[in-house]
């Protein structure tokens, strides 16, 4: 069982929550660019974080938080692992980007958890409240799974 482990600690694991699909497609790009193990929240179970060092977290926003269940898994990460954060949402900006993820980032520091990289693209949004509104309709698109895909990348060497 050490064995299996070890030749996990180089394999990334990315956890993501996905209601619409946003943030399942720029997941999949990162792992791509990661050659990483990628997993739903809903399909998570805690043995896969047993010797990773690095983990990527990503979910869409919802009613402006991050799925609560990622913000939970936290208290799980092993010490010494390293993370990633990215997140969708319809509305923009980097205040909002940063206030979407100041609570998980909080959490991890409360953890003592490295934070290596924070990454965020506009999602169409597709709540019934707003979904008349056409809010970042077509979000993420080509560009945005690129940069996904090069900030993944980018990671490899952090």
């Amino acid at each position: 069982m050490a064995s299996r482990s070890k030749n996990r600690r180089n394999i990334p694991l990315i956890v993501y929550c996905s209601r619409t699909d946003n943030t399942k497609r720029v997941a999949e790009a990162m792992a791509g660019s990661l050659a990483a193990e990628l997993v739903s929240i809903e399909q998570f179970k805690d043995h896969q974080l047993r010797g990773r060092s690095l983990v990527g977290l990503g979910s869409g926003v919802y009613w402006l938080r991050l799925e609560r269940r990622m913000v939970d898994l936290v208290a799980r990460i092993p010490a010494g692992c390293r993370v990633f954060i990215f997140s969708t949402s319809g509305w923009r900006g980097r205040a909002l980007v940063t206030f979407y993820q100041s609570e998980l980032v909080k959490k991890l520091a409360q953890h003592h958890i490295e934070v290596i990289g924070r990454w965020h693209c506009p999602g169409h949004d597709r709540q019934p409240l707003f979904k008349w509104l056409q809010i970042s309709r077509g979000r993420p698109n080509e560009d945005d799974i690129a940069n996904a895909r090069a900030f993944a990348a980018s990671l490899k060497s952090a």
